[in-house]
């Protein structure tokens, strides 16, 4: 079987094992999609493991039997990363995301973890990143949508000052 008829079959497979909570969160941020291709591949592959080993959290935020609001860091190899936010848009404004940043950085030990976010929606998140002081330290274009740029905040510098580039 070759490695990505192997690949397929392991996220078949982790599908099936997916709990409700993991469904619901996987279906709340597959909008994502048009920003990050790939999604449900990382969502299966990486954060529903991630989970269950401990180094993910997954923050939830329900309205009226709804998810609202819903937030993913991960904390491993060295690195404190929010993933993913997403506030449904008629829950914007209403502090929501600030309760899924307060949680996240809480759970990752850090008031300026690593976090990245596409051109197209650099806006909804200045207020959030100019709040806590959020650093800008690079931008690449490519990252997840050739030619779109992604924005990186609070990436470790060296002792010189300079950005240490992540994986």
């Amino acid at each position: 079987m070759t490695k990505q008829a192997l690949a397929i079959r392991d996220l078949h497979s982790a599908s099936r094992d997916m709990t409700v909570a993991e469904r619901e969160a996987l279906a709340f941020i597959a909008p994502l999609s048009a920003d990050y291709p790939g999604i449900e591949d990382w969502f299966l592959g990486k954060v529903a493991p991630g989970l269950r080993a401990g180094t993910r959290r997954m923050v939830r935020i329900d309205r009226h039997g709804q998810i609202a609001a819903l937030g993913i860091a991960k904390a491993e190899l060295g690195e404190a990363k929010i993933c993913t936010v997403r506030v449904a848009p008629e829950f914007i404004g209403r502090g929501i995301g600030i309760r899924i940043f307060e949680d996240l950085m809480s759970w990752l030990g850090t008031d300026r973890p690593l976090a990245t976010v596409s051109e197209t929606k650099l806006n909804d998140f200045r207020r959030i990143f100019e709040h806590y002081g959020y650093r800008l330290t690079s931008v690449r274009t490519g990252l997840y949508v050739p030619s779109r740029a992604e924005y990186l905040f609070n990436e470790p510098l060296s002792p010189w000052g300079q950005t240490i580039p992540s994986n």
